[in-house]
């Protein structure tokens, strides 16, 4: 089974702790991003770490601040380069200015995928030009951004094929018009199936699907669906050569 967990900020708004707790009662839960999307709640996790139980958990991630306000870049770098090693680091490329600063986390910095609210990181073009900037950095692949720009998923197949050598997770929701995150139904699914078979069994699935807690197993039953070897078979797109730009 593929490694799959959720984003604790999907799970618990700004609280960590209750997202790990929740995602506790999952048996296959087994990969986690501790979720730090607002600058004010970077510190908190930081000064939290210590006395964590991450147990159990195959995978660690952590998310850093989308935007920055009461955070500086470089405050904000700084505090994420104090992380555990081996914990890669999802971040937004939107708050990727120094990009020599930035270089030094090598391939802990795990650059995202934007959906249509941002200006940059939406498609391989732009995030080729992000990682020659960022020649080390990983990818963070959000198959529900590049569904809301390209619901036939040529784009993302595209991600994958320029990039997919530097992929280190997923991230996996449905998203709505104004980058909402919402459960993966069946037509999400269904499109998310035609990448599944150039994302390697190793490569960690964080759910950020917004689910109450009497779905959270569904959700996982839905996203293992899709990227399982059933899902790996959907018809109508040939994912063994990138599509045209």
């Amino acid at each position: 089974m593929r490694p799959v967990g959720f984003s604790t900020g999907a799970l618990a708004k700004g609280d960590y702790r209750r997202g790990l707790e929740l995602q506790r009662a999952l048996p296959r839960a087994r990969a986690v991003e501790l979720s730090a999307l607002r600058d004010h709640e970077l510190q908190p996790l930081l000064d939290g770490l210590g006395e964590l139980d991450l147990g159990g958990l195959d995978y660690v991630s952590v998310h850093a601040p989308s935007k920055l306000g009461s955070l500086s870049e470089r405050e904000t770098f700084e505090r994420l380069a104090a992380l555990p090693e081996a914990w890669p680091i999802i971040v937004h490329p939107c708050i990727v200015h120094s990009f020599a600063m930035w270089r030094e986390l090598g391939p802990r910095l795990c650059l995202e995928n934007m959906d249509n609210r941002k200006t940059t990181g939406r498609n391989a073009a732009e995030l080729r030009v992000l990682f020659e900037q960022l020649p080390e950095a990983t990818f963070c692949l959000d198959v529900g951004h590049a569904r809301q720009i390209d619901p036939t998923m040529a784009l993302a197949l595209l991600m994958l094929h320029e990039h997919g050598s530097r992929l280190r997770q997923l991230h996996v929701s449905d998203v709505g018009p104004r980058g909402e995150h919402q459960p993966v139904r069946a037509l999400a699914r269904w499109a998310f199936a035609r990448v599944a078979r150039l994302v390697p069994e190793s490569c960690p699935l964080i759910i950020e699907s917004v689910v109450p807690p009497d779905r959270l197993e569904p959700e996982i039953e839905a996203v293992l669906e899709a990227f399982g070897p059933m899902g790996s078979g959907a018809p109508g797109l040939d994912a063994s050569a990138p599509p045209a730009p």
